[in-house]
């Protein structure tokens, strides 16, 4: 098991918020994919602390200055992942470029298939703050 990469969050009123990428995208709406860690993420799936940026900001990091693909930002709380036996770790990132609001949900202790059901949770729930915030998060 690789180490534990930071402070756990313990407010369970903070958000974290999840970019999802162009293929992770079906109908209009994400797919529990985009809540889930690929292969690549060892077991921790990327986010961004609210407490150390906006949806805004973090959607222009990681599309502007990392160059990398998203349609939008989905937001879920640390009690959401409380909820699902999820933690959630700081893990802020100094290279290449400077991420101190990255921050990591821990699917490192589940097998495949109860991943994929707490995808699907937290999917749920980041579909269910969106509703409320609407563009926003777009």
């Amino acid at each position: 098991m690789n180490k534990i990469p930071g402070a756990q969050l313990t407010d369970p009123t903070e958000q974290v918020f999840r970019q999802v990428h162009p293929s992770w995208i079906q109908q209009g709406r994400p797919t529990s994919q985009a809540f889930k860690p690929t292969p690549k993420d060892a077991g921790l799936l990327s986010v961004s602390r609210a407490a150390k940026t906006t949806a805004a900001a973090s959607f222009e990091l990681h599309t502007q200055q990392k160059g990398l693909a998203s349609v939008g930002v989905w937001a879920f709380s640390v009690s959401d992942c409380t909820e699902a036996a999820l933690n959630v770790f700081e893990d802020p990132v100094e290279t290449p470029v400077p991420d101190p609001a990255h921050t990591v949900v821990d699917f490192r202790h589940l097998d495949e298939k109860t991943s994929r059901a707490k995808a699907q949770l937290l999917k749920s729930k980041a579909e269910a703050v969106y509703a409320r915030k609407g563009e926003e998060y777009r």
